[in-house]
Parts: C-alpha cells; structure tokens; sequence
C-alpha cells in the first residue's frame, strides 16, 4: 500500500495513453471495495474474491503481491513491473515504441 501514492500520479500522468490493471488476491470483495475507497485508486481492479486460486489470478499467472500491469488502449500489456519505482521508465519505454492512435 506503500506504493499507492506514486500509483495514483502515474495513473493520472499517463491517462488516455495507458491503464493500470490491478488484481485483487483479496479473498474479502467487502474489503476490495474499502481499500479502493479509502485509498482513493481508482484504476481498474480485478477481483473475484478467491485468492491466488481464483480464476483471475491463475489468468494473470499472480505469484504474489503487489501485481502491477500497464496495458495500453488495446490491452496489449506494456509493462509488469515489480514495483511502482519501476513503472513510470518501462511505461515511457512502451509508449515510445507504440504506434500513437
């Protein structure tokens, strides 16, 4: 949760060119929700309330968290970065070899 700020500047910076996907290995939908809201990210977050056994982690190959992606308006992914330190240089990387649409 120590990333959130970061996330959500680079969420706002790179709007229209890309989105932050994450995944909830969450298995409480109530506390999604409220960590959403209480943290004011308001990136798409996927969610089934399962775990890593859920459909949604097993689909993403989630070994652990944080998960972070980066696709662009396609849903091609650009980036799955380790940490949020790490998205803004492997964003700009993607963006600049993505055709502009």
């Amino acid at each position: 949760m120590e990333e959130v700020p970061l996330l959500k500047t680079l969420n706002a910076k790179y709007a229209g060119r890309a989105v932050f996907l994450g995944i909830s290995v969450d298995v409480s939908l109530p506390r999604v929700d409220s960590t959403l809201k209480s943290k004011g990210m308001t990136w798409l977050q996927l969610a089934d309330g399962k775990g890593f056994d859920g459909q949604i982690a097993r689909a993403y190959r989630i070994q652990g968290t944080p998960e972070l992606f980066v696709v662009d308006r396609t849903g091609r992914l650009l980036a799955r970065p380790g940490s949020a330190d790490q998205i803004e240089a492997r964003l700009l990387e993607a963006l600049s070899r993505a055709p502009e649409q």
